[in-house]
């Protein structure tokens, strides 16, 4: 099957893609996760009609795989965030109007919004906050502690080469195994 069905939640999904791959993305998606933002573009029409969705964004989109919470800090304690993050993230969703609180499947982040198929409201990842601000577009709030990015003259590790899925050639996530092929 080539090229993204635009069925009713994923015709309203705001999606991207490397400047790179082959497949398409919601923004939290853990393939983009370690993606530069500069690398990470939003999909124009001619992408969702040539380029396939990733399977876990077509699970999280269709909301198969995802585990609901209770509320925000049960979603953090859940996925174990990082609690020097969480006063921090609090704070900037406490300007975020949802109802409901996710984890997709990967558990990757914390997914806030409704569930009426409207673009997640905001992504909470482990260093990261990114809020939906209007279609394509996405304000990211790092904490203090993330280690993915930095300005000019930052001073960085060496960079490591992240390790690809043989069959799709997409960005492994940490856990080392394909959301699509495995």
């Amino acid at each position: 099957m080539s090229g993204v069905v635009d069925d009713g939640p994923v015709a309203r999904a705001t999606l991207y893609r490397t400047a790179s791959g082959g497949r398409l993305h919601l923004r939290g998606c853990s393939h983009l996760t370690w993606t530069a933002a500069d690398k990470v573009l939003a999909a124009t029409l001619a992408d969702r009609a040539e380029a396939e969705l990733c399977a876990a964004c077509d699970d999280e989109i269709h909301g198969r795989g995802r585990t609901v919470f209770a509320s925000l800090d049960a979603a953090f304690e859940a996925l174990n965030l990082p609690v020097a993050n969480r006063a921090r993230m609090r704070e900037i969703a406490a300007h975020i109007d949802f109802d409901v609180v996710w984890a997709p499947a990967s558990r990757s982040y914390v997914g806030v919004g409704f569930d009426d198929g409207r673009p997640a409201a905001a992504y909470f990842n482990r260093g990261f906050v990114d809020v939906y601000r209007g279609p394509n577009d996405y304000e990211r709030t790092e904490m203090p502690n993330f280690g993915g990015g930095g300005g000019p003259g930052a001073r960085r590790a060496p960079a490591k080469e992240a390790a690809m899925c043989p069959s799709c050639s997409m960005q492994l996530p940490a856990a080392g195994t394909c959301d699509d092929c495995d």
